[in-house]
């Protein structure tokens, strides 16, 4: 009887230590993702921002929009004038980005709000799925593809992340800037 009671209390000893182990494991793992997302504000690698990041993902307000050529989709030719009558809502995505993935329906559902689809730019980057995404914001914004980051469109828009969301005002003034749609939506109702 003795046996049975001197390996229940070492069994209840080991469960006890491995427990300690297991929880001093987890608070540093805590404390680590703690520390990572206090670092949240500095733009995460390959330009996909973290869901409601904090960072500059395109030029911000005040800044003016560099001079561009390019197509639309439809052919139409598209360059800096596009800028130069009205206010404009403007969105970049990313092939094979999360984030745009998640907002491109609610974009989609906001921009006919605007001012029509000849007041609405939607910039896709990226080459496999790029014609989905485009056709899936053709009946609601003049829309452009750029194979690669960089291409003239988004330099003009200074696209730093995706996805980019902006009001540009006549002239080609950034009004407003961010990743979410809510970042366009207050930027309207403070006209």
């Amino acid at each position: 009887m003795s046996n049975i009671v001197v390996v229940l209390v070492g069994a209840v000893v080991v469960l006890c230590v491995l427990n300690l182990v297991l929880t001093v494991g987890v608070a540093r793992l805590l404390r680590a993702q703690g520390e990572l997302l206090s670092r949240r504000a500095a733009p995460p690698p390959a330009g996909h921002p973290l869901p409601g990041g904090s960072f500059v993902v395109m030029r911000e307000a005040g800044e003016r929009l560099g001079a561009f050529r390019t197509a639309a989709t439809d052919g139409t030719p598209l360059d800096e004038g596009f800028f130069a009558d009205a206010s404009t809502l403007v969105a970049a995505f990313s092939v094979g980005c999360p984030a745009c993935d998640e907002r491109l329906p609610e974009f989609i559902r906001f921009a006919p709000a605007f001012a029509g689809r000849e007041r609405v730019l939607a910039l896709v980057v990226g080459t496999d799925g790029a014609a989905e995404k485009a056709a899936l914001l053709e009946p609601v914004a003049t829309v452009v593809v750029e194979k690669i980051h960089g291409g003239p469109v988004c330099g003009s828009l200074g696209v730093k992340a995706y996805p980019a969301l902006a009001i540009v005002d006549p002239g080609g003034v950034v009004r407003a800037s961010g990743t979410l749609i809510q970042d366009a939506a207050a930027a309207l109702e403070t006209v």
